[in-house]
């Protein structure tokens, strides 16, 4: 079960989840690395206050047509089980990514919770619109 639901991740996050090396590149030309940093941090915060339709109505149009609130829900809750609660966001930077040619521009937070840390990454397209994220327990 947990396979399928990873699946979803991956099906969900997919840009995101190119960048398990980190090898970022600069950002989309005329992103601003405040505004990309100020848009993720707002993710995260959707995220660890489970406010699932507020980041399902972020998400660009055509990526809300492959996920559901209840799959955000699901996904999210799956991958932070047993990490505890949230406490802050310990480090943050901003990298950009290419994806089949196309510039994305990626917000890094590195999470503290009670339990374990965790990797959020949220990926935007050039327009600042939600394209994806994917987190990872330490």
């Amino acid at each position: 079960m947990k396979i399928l639901k990873n699946i979803g991740i991956v099906l969900f996050a997919f840009l995101v989840l190119t960048l398990t090396a980190c090898d970022g590149t600069e950002l989309p030309d005329g992103m601003n690395a405040d505004e990309l940093m100020a848009a993720g941090q707002n993710v995260v915060l959707l995220l660890v206050e489970e406010e699932y339709e507020a980041l399902y109505e972020l998400l660009r149009e055509d990526q809300r047509g492959s996920v559901t609130v209840d799959k955000i829900r699901s996904i999210v809750s799956d991958e932070l089980e047993g990490v505890g609660y949230y406490k802050q966001i310990e480090k943050r930077m901003v990298t950009g990514t290419k994806e089949k040619g196309v510039h994305y521009g990626v917000a890094m937070f590195y999470c503290e919770f009670s339990e374990k840390d965790v990797l959020i990454r949220v990926c935007f397209d050039t327009q600042l619109q939600l394209v994806g994220f994917s987190l990872m327990r330490d």
